[in-house]
């Protein structure tokens, strides 16, 4: 089992944007970052690898989260929690609950010889034990640092993966919760899987984890101390070695070479600490400047962003008021003519006989009810103004010729076929009962 690297797979929400454009290496990116403090090697970017799971590629990770949201939204009935929410606890005081993080993002340390299969195989593990799903890997052979970043020699490796994860539940729309006993044992099943040494528990060390210039900066710093531990500790040889010989200007006779040989070199590493200290500090403030740069280019846009959601919220809402005032006009102007059509019609009707505002009352309703053919009743009232005339399709052009007022020329059609067929109906109707009376 490899000693050199330790299993670890640190696990935090996804930056979607950062996390695609480092993962992808875009052009843009490498071009962005700062050349004194380039942590990729992009002549050995070849030797990456990535998978994305068939069913989501072409498929940006902008997209899956827009996606998990409806998801939520229909499986829970409840908008996905986006933003942190202050709430007021059992004992009175305000606490903060993060919003959603439906896509998460580790990085696992890895071996020279891990292949895409071992992850895979590391994933489907983490799948079968909590049911969270792997969407991409990504392995990373072309990041690092360098001890002295004056000397191109001194290159480390931060051999790595990063795996990104569908973190809910599709079947109920809510996200796995995965405790502290549950992360060991991810550490566990990673060091297990992978062949490699299990690091330390959190609980045993209470170390957190750090990022990776945090990370970088720290190596340098154990480098730099292990260096001044090494200068001491030779200094301390020499000094035991040489004894008060070397005060007596005994040395020559003792071996005059070899204590010249260890005070050139120690002569050779006091030089070099200096130098070595003032690259350490510049590397540290040039990392720190690089990241002061990236905070807050990103707050700048953040504060852009905000101002064009504001912006557009209120034309939304200018929009949304000048909608509201046209649809109250139309309704009021609606309003109007219907309250003016009723009192005309009252009007009319009143100047009818009673036999004949039943008929054309029957006709407006079967207008309106948009029906085929008259109903029943509507059949029955324009019968009884007709039975009260001798000639029925004068009685009928009666009818239709009250209705006017209130019939559009398509509709005048309508209501005068409709009166031609009760005409032919009641003919009908004559003729057979004076067919029985003859025979009767």
């Amino acid at each position: 089992m490899s000693t050199t690297a330790k299993a670890s797979d640190h696990v935090k929400p996804c930056n979607i944007e950062q996390s695609e454009r480092h993962n992808r290496r875009d052009a843009d990116y490498i071009a962005s970052l700062n050349p004194r403090t380039l942590y990729v090697r992009t002549e050995l970017s070849h030797n990456n690898e990535s998978y994305v799971v068939p069913d989501l590629k072409g498929v940006t990770l902008q997209q899956h989260y827009d996606a998990i949201k409806a998801m939520v939204k229909q499986k829970t009935g409840r908008a996905m929690q986006e933003k942190k929410v202050t709430v007021i606890g059992k004992n009175g005081k305000p606490k903060e609950h993060n919003g959603s993080s439906p896509i998460r993002e580790s990085v696992v340390n890895i071996k020279p010889d891990t292949t895409m299969a071992d992850l895979q195989k590391y994933t489907e593990k983490v799948r079968q034990r909590w049911g969270v799903r792997a969407i991409q890997i990504h392995i990373h052979k072309d990041e690092g640092h360098y001890t002295n970043p004056d000397d191109p020699t001194t290159w480390q490796p931060n051999l790595h993966a990063h795996i990104i994860w569908d973190w809910m539940n599709h079947e109920t729309g809510k996200s796995f919760k995965l405790g502290k006993k549950d992360m060991e044992e991810l550490q566990d099943m990673a060091a297990e899987t992978l062949e490699m040494e299990r690091g330390k528990r959190k609980s045993e060390t209470g170390a957190e984890h750090l990022e990776r210039n945090d990370y970088i900066l720290s190596q340098q710093k154990k480098q730099s101390e292990k260096l001044d531990a090494d200068i001491a500790e030779k200094r301390d040889r020499l000094n035991a070695e040489n004894g008060n010989a070397i005060k007596s200007g005994m040395a020559n006779f003792f071996g005059k070479g070899k204590y010249a040989n260890m005070e050139k070199e120690n002569k050779r590493l006091k030089e070099e600490l200096p130098k070595y200290k003032v690259a350490l500090q510049r590397k540290y403030q040039q990392v720190l400047e690089a990241e002061r740069d990236k905070q807050s280019q990103q707050l700048a846009e953040k504060d852009k962003k905000i101002e064009e959601l504001q912006a557009k919220y209120k034309g939304e809402e200018i929009r949304h008021q000048q909608d509201n005032q046209e649809k109250d006009r139309i309704i009021r102007q609606k309003d109007s003519v219907i309250n003016d059509y009723r009192e005309r019609l009252g009007h009319y009707l009143s100047t009818l006989s009673e036999l004949l505002r039943g008929a054309v009352k029957a006709v407006i309703d079967y207008i309106q009810s948009g029906y085929r053919s008259f109903s029943y009743r509507q059949e029955c009232d324009v019968k009884r103004y007709m039975n009260s005339q001798p000639d029925k399709e004068k009685a009928a052009g009666t009818v239709l010729n009250a209705s006017l007022p209130f019939l559009k020329s398509d509709e005048c059609e309508r209501v005068k076929g409709q009166l031609s067929y009760i005409v032919q109906d009641m003919k009908e109707e004559r003729q057979q009962n004076q067919s029985c009376g003859f025979h009767l």
